[in-house]
């Protein structure tokens, strides 16, 4: 046998010239197909399939829960990474461990045996990341060959206060509870949040403090920042984002979203306050910096969020191929309040440059400056990276009972600072579409939302929902946008620096603002369409006609409504001499007089606890109260322009002027008012008599 080759000894029908076969010794078994004698079985027959036990998938619960088996089943198979660490060589200890609950708003604690290694194994700009093993507190037997893998951070910077670990994980666990809600409006994709909790080494010096997260394997990724960067290749990350702007009724949005696959770290949380949630809280101007660079895609849609009204301009350069290629400064990086970076158009180029940070561990995200991490050793997981595991998830998924339909929920509660039985309680107590009803991102919605208001006066729950407030929240976003565009923050750099910025984008931002009822764009849209000098947008200009005078006195008066003290008086001031007043409109000195009177009131008012008795820098732009009183006493001296003649009024205002002057240090013009009160009550003596 071991003269021949294996060929030989079973040569294939094609090829028999150089074999030991001889083909007259062939029989045919199929016509057109030989085989040599004896084979025939060896070739044709095939091994029969084994069939596994199935299980039948009736359901969804059912088929979630063979699928969490399967998975099971594979974990068990698979090699711990960290096994070449050997982090069994370090000593246990016993932690006490800090977990939020975001439903209750408070802390659990609990303890737990860990082993952590001494030195760090990467880094960030602002913590440090150590590898740490715990044993689950349900286990019976210490055996640190089954603990789970964890990653511990810490801040480098000692001086950073303790509160500061515990203001991180109630950002996350926040966050993480806003992820559970996106779930139940059924997206096309399910996310979660990293579970984090806080453990204290009571036994060390000082009892220092970690951030404890899972080590997950897998390719990491930032998809948006909380400064307008937005990685456009995945949909999810960034409805998940706009819909936490309009499930929370404006009052916030969970922005820096990063992690592996759907299972995100490290958020921040912009609100509309801009207070809470440390200084990565951009506020408003954060909700701005988002939607400039946000375009709705297949999931906003899918779950009934509107889009963000962008100009023609923006939109164009969104969407252009151009804006795609010319962003190679444009910086991914969390920013600080007060050190909002420049956002240069639509990010989407950074797709290729931070496609990209391939983390071997998806809890080493940095916090706010969500740089790339320096390893000071070796890889920290198996050479034999693993991508991201995606999980198909049920169909036909109930969005909103918990019992069965999202089995990752109940084993997450393992770790979780609630239970299962307190959040099946939360979610299932409320409906949560009806609870969390999306309030629209664009300007056209919320108007409708705005002018049904009467119809909801007696009901709670949809007075809640509505924005109650005097300032729109989303006029404001619109309003940051416009200043953004006025500094420059979305033009492209010049060898001259920022020459010029999109005009038309902003002045459509600041007409959105002011169609919102924001007072500060009604004031300089009324400015702006009077030909007066204002402060936003001091450039731009609009033709100088009837129609456009029309739409300005419409902005003036919404503003004097509002109660702005400038519109008020220049609302008077054009209903008493004409000046400002379009050609449909007639001169009015009943109403140019409630005006000076509502605008005395708001000075007596805003004085009250100043010094200058009545006047101050805020109504620069005014006539000083003795002006205006003594305005008043004219008209009702004179009489005319629908206001009756009344001398006994005038000289009682005559007399007030007169006082104010005095306080003003303005004696002759008050000697003058005098003299004019003695006049006006003396007419009025005649028309008595």
């Amino acid at each position: 046998m071991d003269l021949f080759e294996e060929d030989d000894i079973f040569p294939l029908t094609e090829n028999l010239s150089n074999s030991f076969v001889d083909p007259s010794n062939l029989v045919s078994c199929v016509p057109g197909q030989m085989y040599p004698i004896g084979m025939e079985n060896f070739r044709q027959k095939k091994k029969p399939v084994q069939k596994s036990k199935s299980i039948p998938l009736t359901n969804s619960v059912t088929m979630a829960r063979h699928r969490w088996h399967m998975a099971a089943a594979k974990l068990k198979r698979l090699k711990d990474p960290w096994t070449e660490f050997d982090l069994n060589k370090y000593p246990t200890e016993i932690v006490i461990r800090h977990r939020y609950n975001a439903i209750k708003k408070e802390w659990i604690t609990d303890e737990c045996k860990v082993k952590i290694e001494d030195k760090q194994f990467a880094n960030g700009a602002m913590r440090a990341c150590f590898r740490l093993k715990k044993l689950s507190n349900f286990v019976h037997k210490e055996s640190w060959e089954h603990a789970a893998n964890y990653v511990a951070k810490s801040y480098m910077d000692k001086s950073i206060e303790r509160e500061r670990y515990f203001d991180d994980v109630r950002l996350q666990m926040d966050a993480k509870l806003w992820a559970e809600i996106f779930n139940r409006h059924n997206p096309p994709k399910k996310i979660d949040m990293f579970q984090m909790s806080i453990l204290e080494f009571v036994n060390r010096d000082g009892s220092p403090l970690f951030h404890l997260e899972h080590f997950i394997e897998g390719e990491y990724i930032k998809y948006n920042s909380n400064s307008g960067f937005v990685e456009d290749t995945r949909s999810t990350p960034q409805a998940f984002s706009h819909f936490t702007f309009e499930c929370s009724n404006h009052e916030l949005m969970v922005v820096d979203v990063q992690g592996v696959g759907d299972l995100y770290t490290d958020p921040q949380i912009h609100t509309a306050k801009g207070d809470d949630y440390g200084d990565g809280n951009l506020g408003c101007k954060g909700f701005a910096l988002f939607f400039s660079s946000h375009v709705c895609n297949r999931v906003c849609r899918s779950i009934g969020l509107t889009e963000f009204d962008l100009s023609p301009n923006e939109l164009d350069k969104l969407h252009s191929k151009k804006a795609q290629t010319s962003l190679a400064s444009y910086s991914a990086a969390t920013i600080c309040r007060g050190g909002e970076e420049l956002v240069v158009g639509s990010p989407t180029s950074f797709c290729e440059i931070l496609r990209r940070r391939v983390r071997n561990m998806s809890t080493c995200s940095d916090d706010l400056e969500s740089e790339g991490y320096e390893s000071s050793s070796s890889s920290p997981m198996s050479p034999h990276s693993a991508k991201p595991i995606s999980f198909n998830r049920p169909s036909q998924s109930n969005p909103i009972a918990i019992n069965g339909a999202r089995m990752r929920t109940q084993s997450g509660c393992l770790d979780s600072a609630f239970s299962y039985d307190e959040a099946a309680s939360y979610f299932n107590k409320i409906d949560a579409r009806k609870h969390f009803k999306p309030k629209p991102s664009c300007v056209n919605g919320q108007q409708r939302l705005m002018k049904n208001f009467d119809h909801f006066e007696d009901d709670d729950d949809e007075e809640e929902n509505l924005d109650t407030q005097n300032e729109s929240i989303l006029g404001q976003v619109h309003l940051e946008m416009a200043k953004y565009h006025e500094m420059g923050r979305f033009t492209e750099q010049t060898n001259s620096g920022y020459d010029f910025y999109d005009q038309e984008s902003a002045f459509f931002h600041l007409k959105q603002a002011a169609d919102l009822g924001l007072k500060e764009a009604l004031v300089n849209m009324a400015k702006i369409y009077l030909q007066m000098p204002h402060d936003l947008l001091s450039n731009y200009s609009v033709t100088e006609n009837e129609l456009n005078n029309e739409i300005g006195f419409d902005y003036l008066t919404k503003s004097a409504d509002l109660e702005d003290k400038n519109s008020l008086f220049v609302l008077a001031k054009a209903y008493e001499s004409g000046v400002n007043l379009p050609k449909s409109k007639q001169i009015d000195w009943n109403l140019a007089s409630v005006y000076y009177k509502k605008l005395l009131q708001m000075i007596e008012e805003e004085s009250a606890s100043e010094d200058d008795a009545g006047y101050s820098d805020t109504f620069a732009q005014c006539d000083p109260n003795y002006l205006i009183l003594a305005c008043l006493a004219e008209m009702n001296l004179k009489g005319g322009h629908k206001m009756p003649k009344n001398a006994a009024i005038a000289a009682n205002l005559y007399t007030e002027a007169a006082d104010k002057a005095i306080q003003y240090g303005k004696g002759r013009i008050a000697n003058k008012y005098y003299m004019l009160a003695e006049e006006a009550a003396a007419s009025q003596d005649e028309q008595e008599s």
